[in-house]
């Protein structure tokens, strides 16, 4: 290869993602509605419109994935960048609510059941104590100063945000990704685990714990409440019933599946006849004990984590395993993205940029580092074994990627709503592209340059 093919490759992915949104982006705003009104006069195939877009769903997934590899932009970026491209062609599952929330909800269930099974239990039980201040009390404390953040920016910039908007985009906010992160700290070597682990192991709970929040907001009347009133309105004994119930049976039903998947492994190990349905099995477990959760009144979402969290893949489950993580890569993760993009108005967006745009850089470099001095803080007082060095917080407080999960309480959010609500999605949105752009390229080379990485 010659030097000037070395020097114009690196380029090349950049174009063809820049070509592959604008051509969707051609065809869905001058074809895409002609497009739909002709395959919804197929009378044959009345679901044609529907079969359409989960067919551009497909493609746009295989386009993500392989236009943004040999860069750094994480394939979740493409994703929404196709689904704000796609909007028109993506309309007969975005206006059908039943079917939005059904696909991203059991996208998320298997997201966060994966993020329980990346974690090895012993290792979570031994950080617990830095994992629970900053998944339990710092969710609260991020989701509190985000949502005051919100509040306050907008003076001289001409925007109004509802307080009721402020909060909920606060406790959807709240949580970091693993779906994110993980893929970012795989190819790290960190000079002492305890550090990858533990925010790992932050991102898996406290998605959990921003679910749970956002639920019991959702459930709330916040018409005229400020956000501090928000925040107390959470120590109500009916508030407190509440959450307890929803981890009280999401336990139990995460105990469950876990049990189901144990019942698997035992079979396979007497067993060894390889069958897709064995794949099908592992893959419905976490939609089982989320489904369970939720009809007794529990957190679904707990449910899938705990199960993943208790059980753990042996070596002659690894095709099972494969498959499973392959579905999240090429289904999971693209269809929330690419359905939260094409919920956006780009119009809308552009509006909210400053905001969007402020928010996100008070979010990542003021409020993520205060929780988490905050939280851990005190750790460094400890002994190195037990305890956190200076350079381990500073790079904790730089893990800031927000995806999957708070992208799925969006369209939750959305999808609960009866009226529109100015601001949500769009300064949602801002803030989760700005994390996925700004924190994955960076992370590796902050590890190192703070020396907890080689």
């Amino acid at each position: 290869m010659s030097e000037a093919e070395n020097i114009a490759s690196p380029r090349l992915p950049y174009l063809w993602l820049a070509l592959a949104v604008a051509a969707l982006a051609a065809l869905s705003n001058v074809a895409g509605d002609a497009i739909l009104h002709r395959l919804a006069a197929l009378e044959d195939v009345p679901a044609a419109p529907v079969m359409a877009a989960l067919v551009l769903f497909a493609l746009c997934s295989f386009a993500s994935f392989y236009a943004t590899r040999g860069t750094p932009l994480p394939p979740f970026v493409v994703a929404i960048a196709l689904g704000m491209a796609g909007h028109t062609l993506f309309a007969p599952i975005v206006a059908n609510t039943t079917a939005l929330s059904a696909l991203v909800t059991s996208s998320a269930a298997i997201i966060l059941f994966s993020g329980g099974l990346e974690m090895p239990l012993r290792d979570f039980m031994r950080l617990f104590a830095k994992i629970a201040l900053l998944a339990l009390p710092g969710v609260l404390i991020t989701g509190w100063l985000f949502s005051t953040a919100v509040l306050s920016l907008p003076a001289g910039m001409a925007i109004a945000i509802a307080s009721a908007v402020a909060i909920v985009l606060g406790a959807i906010l709240a949580s970091t990704d693993p779906a994110a992160i993980i893929p970012v700290l795989q190819d790290v070597k960190f000079k002492r685990r305890d550090i990858k682990d533990l925010v790992v192991a932050e991102s898996a709970l406290n998605d959990v714990a921003g679910t749970l929040l956002t639920t019991v907001f959702l459930k709330l009347s916040l018409v005229g409440l400020t956000v501090t009133g928000a925040y107390v309105a959470l120590a109500t004994p009916a508030t407190g019933l509440f959450l307890a119930e929803q981890v009280g049976y999401g336990a139990l039903f995460g105990a469950g599946g876990f049990a189901a998947l144990w019942l698997l492994a035992r079979m396979k190990r007497r067993m060894p006849l390889r069958s897709g349905a064995d794949q099908v099995y592992f893959l419905s477990i976490p939609l089982v004990a989320f489904v369970g959760a939720a009809a007794c009144g529990g957190s679904g979402f707990l449910a899938a984590f705990v199960a993943g969290l208790l059980f753990k893949i042996e070596e002659h489950m690894h095709e099972i395993e494969t498959f499973f993580y392959q579905v999240i890569d090429g289904v999971a993760k693209p269809a929330i993205f690419l359905l939260v993009g094409a919920l956006v108005d780009v119009h809308a967006l552009i509006a909210y940029a400053p905001l969007g745009i402020a928010v996100a850089l008070v979010f990542m470099f003021a409020i993520r580092p205060l929780m988490v001095f905050a939280m851990l803080g005190v750790f460094t007082l400890l002994p190195a074994e037990r305890g956190l060095s200076l350079r381990e917080l500073l790079f904790a407080s730089f893990v800031r990627e927000t995806g999957a999960i708070p992208a799925v309480l969006l369209v939750t959010a959305v999808a609960q709503m009866t009226t529109p609500v100015k601001g949500l999605v769009e300064v949602g949105m801002w803030v989760i592209l700005s994390t996925l752009l700004l924190a994955p390229p960076l992370t590796p080379f902050v590890a190192r340059r703070l020396g907890v990485a080689e």
